[in-house]
């Protein structure tokens, strides 16, 4: 099935499209027929729909998941997911249901951040990794550095969710470029990316880019989808926004023409009171008292 791309495979409950499971699965046969027998580690496993293939495949020797298990978490679509009964426990029953005690024997579990995660405490250095975890670029930048040690220098690593974290995914290539590790990024169908590192970079070139969908257009896209998802959540606040706004000017206005009026209404009141008789015949007296205040004035 995993050779034939059988995406029937997936028995557990995976978040990914048919196409990205299939391309998990052609990732997956090219790391068996560069290496014949591989490490996989993954960042994010929720309920291990996606650890599954590697778990019942015999070319696999081990299976890592890495998960700080969040209840819920953000993402750069400007919203936060929530993830109830988020648990290491859970995703294992759930495995258990579908998978032989020889398989699940393969797998270590550590609940938490992979930056946390020290060499050397996982039994086995990785030569095929998946970072799922946060989708956001802060996030996946940091799993991609923290994951980068408990990797062998020649290995593979997968992103899901590349059209949402293709800015941590260009900030892993800049980082490989310092450090002049060899690398080659190509982008699967339909949100996989996949980095060939070292002496695997010309092999994910040469067996993996006819499969791959144009670079460029790839990420200009994503880019484009991204900002229209975020325009849609923030749709509804800025609305509300612009409607405050519009009442406030409304009152303001408002409050202008009355002051206007207002106005109005005291210079024709002025004006009738100097036109007036009274106005006129007092003004001798009033030219007195103006004098008697100025004296006392000095």
């Amino acid at each position: 099935m995993i050779e034939k791309l059988d995406i029937s495979i997936f028995k557990v409950k995976t978040e990914t499209t048919l196409s990205d499971r299939k391309s998990f699965l052609r990732v997956q046969n090219f790391v068996r027929s560069v290496l014949g027998r591989y490490v996989y580690l993954e960042v994010g496993s929720h309920l291990g729909g996606s650890l599954f293939p590697h778990l019942i495949d015999p070319a696999c020797e081990a299976v890592i998941s890495i998960d700080p298990r969040p209840l819920m978490q953000p993402d750069e679509r400007a919203q936060v997911f929530h993830y109830p009964e988020n648990s290491t426990a859970r995703m294992i029953a759930t495995l258990s249901d579908w998978l032989p005690p020889e398989a699940m024997a393969k797998l270590a579990t550590v609940d938490s951040d992979v930056s946390n995660v020290i060499p050397g405490t996982v039994k086995a250095s990785a030569t095929h990794a998946l970072i799922d975890g946060e989708h956001t670029n802060k996030a996946c930048f940091s799993d991609f550095v923290g994951t980068l040690p408990l990797m062998k220098s020649d290995c593979v690593i997968a992103f899901h969710d590349a059209n949402l974290i293709a800015d941590a995914i260009m900030n892993a290539e800049r980082l490989l470029d310092h450090l002049g590790i060899p690398h080659m990024t190509v982008f699967l169908p339909d949100t996989v990316a996949v980095m060939g590192l070292g002496s695997l970079a010309s092999a994910v070139q040469d067996q993996l880019q006819p499969h791959a969908l144009d670079r460029q257009t790839y990420l200009d896209r994503s880019q484009r989808q991204l900002w229209s998802q975020i325009t849609k959540v923030h749709s509804p606040a800025i609305e509300a926004e612009i409607a405050r706004m519009h009442s406030d000017n409304t009152k303001l206005t408002e409050e202008i023409n009355s002051l206007r009026q207002d106005n109005l209404h005291a210079r024709a009141h002025l004006a009738a009171m100097i036109s007036s008789t009274t106005w006129r015949t007092s003004a001798p007296i009033r030219a007195v008292v103006d004098r008697i205040k100025r004296r006392f004035a000095r």
